[in-house]
């Protein structure tokens, strides 16, 4: 690099993710890899058959296509080279090459703020004033919109790009970034930036936040005028039409937000590369996952699904509550066999392993920290999971035994919500447990004494009283008088409350609102603990003392990923885009595979478990020997 008279700069080094162990780097380099081509393909998928099908040629999907393009986009110019900087060790980036990124990452992201906003007044427009909505979004109509969402990007892009690259940079040339962004590059030129700065944020907030206050009103009046609608059908229709895109904006505008609209000071490089990984990496992911299955336009282009199937057998599969296939009898019989003996040997396995992990935490006197202590905790809700699902389900598979009584039912579904909603607060205790064990080292015996353990645990417990007690009391509590087949394997709310004979919409809207306090808010809770962990982490100057605090805290972060991923999956997809087959798969998964892997992903991944474990078994078999 030649500084010259301090403006001549020929190259830039991005730090990129520099100050994490080599093998972190290499695990970051594949996960990145398989986001971007998932990304690449799932984009592509979504533009080649909203083009492909005659049925997705309506305003929405012209605008998917857009956004699809865009996030394509945004993927080509971040990604690619952070790949370089993980496996080639090659960080450095010319000046015209930053510049060219930067200018990109403006381009598209201005693009899609508008876009978004776009997106938000089609919705509008079809759920607000459906009569009118093919003379308003026509052709030309829309082409315009498209145009118009798309052409801010070129003046801002050009502006900032320009401007910022017209300083004079000296003193040192390392971007603390993954890419070249306006902040830290900015940090390395050596003038006066105030009017710059100035100009940023009044840029900023004008294509952020205008767009997201006109998807703000956007959606108030939806809001409103989906209330109105006299049917809950209806509502629930109008509503599915925006979700995909609602999820979508959410996404885009929390992580752009936080990273943008964030004090310096509460503002540190490693977490900004943090949030900054959720909006151009993750979120174009995550919108043709989003946008793919929950849309049942989308999905039923597939068209291998659309087996029909006569009256008798949509009868026989109503009537089943286990999550087989249906086939000839026979396949049937051998597959149900199979599963019978699978579903032992979990029970088995569960009971066993979360049992072991009891006793061992409970004897060993140095698994006595409260870490250990909310893991006892966790097992114990574990146990309480598998035993009130699975005992059930065998008996329907090997007695064919399908009915439950009444007050079985309500007993099932007490205990199913009391334990869901104490393992999710259960989940956020433990999290903040490892937030102050890391992040405040030197106070956490004080912190995490033993009666603010007690305190926490026992609060965790008491959560699912309330929202068990009220749910269950509820739903029971409306007249059952059609059919009794619920098609499910335990009894869970939805299915139930699908057989009900009465307007449910109140008791709809406060599960709604359940489901988000006890799902939602610890996850949140969980989210913000992790994102300070990484951030004292990263801050950290041995390698040793990263992967040592990263090893601390990684199991509860893998079971935390398990359990919250297929819970999001099960009770916040609308009901239309959920098939019953689907929600017994996913369901199977934090009811009956996530006790069965906690025991063995915390034994595994913790060596004192494991050295503990032996310790236990040594003393056991020792007066044996002698």
């Amino acid at each position: 690099m030649a500084m010259g008279n301090g403006s001549r700069v020929t190259e830039f080094i991005l730090l990129s993710f520099s100050s994490l162990p080599t093998e972190i780097q290499a695990l970051l380099f594949l996960a990145f890899l398989a986001i971007y081509l998932v990304t690449l393909l799932g984009n592509s998928l979504i533009i080649l058959v909203t083009l492909a099908d005659p049925i997705l040629q309506s305003p929405m999907y012209f605008f998917l296509r857009n956004l699809s393009f865009i996030e394509i986009g945004f993927n080509l110019v971040i990604v690619p080279k952070m790949l370089g900087t993980l496996i080639a060790q090659d960080t450095s980036i010319s000046f015209l090459g930053c510049a060219i990124q930067m200018y990109f990452f403006f381009f598209f992201g201005v693009a899609e703020c508008f876009l978004l906003a776009t997106m938000a007044y089609d919705r509008y427009v079809a759920i607000c004033s459906p009569l009118h909505y093919p003379v308003i979004m026509n052709q030309g109509t829309r082409a315009k919109l498209a145009a118009a969402s798309w052409f801010p990007g070129f003046p801002v892009a050009t502006v900032q790009t320009t401007w910022l690259f017209s300083f004079p940079f000296c003193a040192t040339n390392k971007v603390n970034h993954f890419f070249c962004d306006s902040p830290p590059v900015l940090r390395l030129v050596c003038a006066d930036t105030a009017r710059f700065e100035v100009y940023a944020i009044v840029g900023t907030i004008l294509v952020v936040m205008i767009p997201c206050l006109l998807i703000l009103c956007s959606y108030t009046r939806i809001a409103a005028s989906i209330l109105k609608i006299p049917s809950a059908k209806g509502k629930h229709k109008a509503f599915s039409t925006c979700s995909s895109h609602l999820l979508v904006v959410s996404l885009f505008y929390v992580s752009l937000s936080l990273t943008y609209f964030r004090p310096k000071s509460n503002n540190s490089p490693e977490s900004k590369k943090l949030l900054s990984l959720s909006y151009t990496v993750v979120t174009p992911l995550l919108n043709p996952i989003i946008y793919s299955l929950r849309n049942n336009e989308m999905s039923a282009q597939n068209r291998q699904f659309e087996t029909p199937i006569n009256l008798e057998k949509k009868l026989e599969a109503f009537k089943s509550p286990s999550v087989l296939l249906h086939g000839e009898e026979n396949r049937e019989s051998k597959i149900e066999v199979k599963a019978l003996f699978y579903k032992k040997l979990n029970q088995r396995v569960t009971l066993m392993g979360n049992v072991l992990i009891i006793l061992v935490t409970t004897a060993d006197s140095a698994l006595q920290s409260p870490m250990y202590f909310f893991l006892r905790n966790l097992s114990f809700l574990e146990i309480g999971f598998n035993l009130v699902i699975v005992p059930k389900m065998l008996s329907t598979l090997i007695l064919r035994d399908k009915t439950i009584s009444f007050f079985g039912c309500a007993t099932q579904m007490y205990f199913f919500f009391f334990f869901g909603a104490a393992e999710c607060c259960l989940l956020a205790t433990m999290a903040y447990d490892r937030y102050v064990a890391i992040c405040d080292p030197l106070r956490y015996s004080v912190i995490m004494s033993r009666r603010s353990c007690a305190q926490l645990a026992a609060a965790s417990w008491f959560a699912g009283f309330p929202v068990a007690t009220v749910q269950t009391t509820w739903i029971f509590s409306f007249p059952f008088c059609g059919p009794n087949r619920v098609n499910h394997f335990f009894c869970d709310s939805p299915p139930v409350i699908a057989l009900v004979c009465a307007d449910t919409s109140l008791f709809e809207l406060e599960a709604l609102t359940a489901t988000v306090l006890f799902i939602l808010f610890p996850f949140l809770l969980i989210l913000g603990s992790y994102v300070r962990i990484l951030s004292t982490i990263f801050r950290m100057p041995s390698t040793e003392g990263k992967r040592k605090a990263f090893s601390t805290c990684s199991s509860h972060l893998l079971v935390v990923s398990l359990f919250y991923s297929t819970a999001i999956l099960m009770y916040f997809r609308p009901r239309s885009n959920t098939s019953p087959e689907h929600k017994k798969v996913v369901s199977l998964s934090y009811t009956v595979v996530t006790p069965m892997l906690n025991p063995i992903i915390y034994s595994l991944r913790n060596n004192e478990v494991k050295a503990a474990l032996k310790r236990v078994i040594g003393r056991t078999l020792s007066p044996r020997k002698l």
